[in-house]
């Protein structure tokens, strides 16, 4: 009988292992690059009709060439649309140069709660201020979520958590749930900040997706002193850069978050980045200044 088995001869086990070198290589070129070059230099210019050009980069990013490619853009879609009158024409304008304008633009916003409203998070009555950015750059979500949807399809998520006494909430479930994590943001926010279960350059399970970066700086949380972490990373779909925001003062813990966001058959990491750095001190500006007050 012939046997449909072929012998384990020392050619094909050198076959075998090519196959599955090759193999590995496919699976783990799936992935972007982006982060893991160091010897691209970027190069951009501005040409005489004013349009920006802005080479591809790996590491190294012209930021402030990318921050112009995005005021222009954002202009000119925003010179598009039909104002009801010229000043309102003109803040648009405005905002599109400098996004920190969609701060001194907005609208304040105080929120007085009691009863079961305050008791979600932990306290009996609180008043939670922050500043509602310009409709023209960012649309109100659920919550006190906001988003801003690029020309290219770049999805900005601000995200305002709120402040949180876990040891006053009344939802024994919920307490439970996530006093492990709330007791070491209250405790140590920087180690929670590190976001110790994302190693760089591994698949990350939890979430999955592959982690390009991480970092941690300081930062003001809703008029705290406290940190930033950051993760930037993809699955089979997107390209993400999440800032997280933490900080806690006398048992109570601040929490926000930027999320940055893109199909990856439309967008870069370097669109991502581009876009982060263009709307950064805005979403920075409206976290730090937020605030919670008259809490009992």
């Amino acid at each position: 009988m012939i046997s449909l088995i072929p012998k384990n001869t020392p050619q094909m086990r050198n076959a075998l292992i090519l196959i599955l070198a090759s193999m590995s290589i496919s699976v783990f070129s799936q992935y972007s690059s982006y982060y893991g070059r160091y010897d691209v230099n970027v190069k951009s210019d501005i040409d005489v009709t004013g349009n920006v050009n802005v080479n591809k980069t790996i590491k190294t990013i012209d930021y402030g060439a990318l921050a112009l490619a995005n005021a222009e853009r954002e202009k000119a879609r925003l010179e598009a649309i039909k104002y009801a009158d010229q000043a309102e024409r003109h803040q648009a304008i405005e905002i599109a140069s400098d996004p920190i304008k969609a701060f001194d633009y907005g609208r304040d916003n105080n929120w007085e709660a009691t009863g079961k409203a305050a008791q979600k998070f932990g306290f009996k009555r609180f008043t939670w201020y922050h500043k509602i950015p310009h409709k023209s750059l960012f649309v109100k979500l659920e919550g006190y979520n906001y988003q801003n949807i690029s020309p290219e399809n770049v999805v900005t998520e601000l995200i305002l958590s709120g402040a949180f006494n876990v040891e006053g909430m009344k939802d024994e479930a919920k307490k439970a749930q996530y006093k492990e994590d709330f007791e070491l943001l209250i405790n140590d926010p920087e180690a929670y900040a590190k976001l110790p279960e994302f190693t760089v350059g591994e698949f990350n399970q939890e979430i999955n997706a592959f982690i390009h970066s991480k970092d941690i700086n300081k930062a003001k949380v809703f008029g705290v002193n406290g940190y930033k972490g950051t993760v930037i990373y993809e699955d089979d779909y997107e390209y993400v850069i999440k800032d997280n925001y933490y900080a806690s003062i006398n048992g109570v813990f601040m929490q926000a978050g930027v999320r940055y966001k893109g199909d990856k058959d439309e967008i870069t990491f370097e669109d991502l980045e581009g876009r982060r750095y263009y709307l950064r001190r805005l979403c920075e500006q409206i976290i730090s200044t937020s605030s919670f007050t008259n809490v009992k």
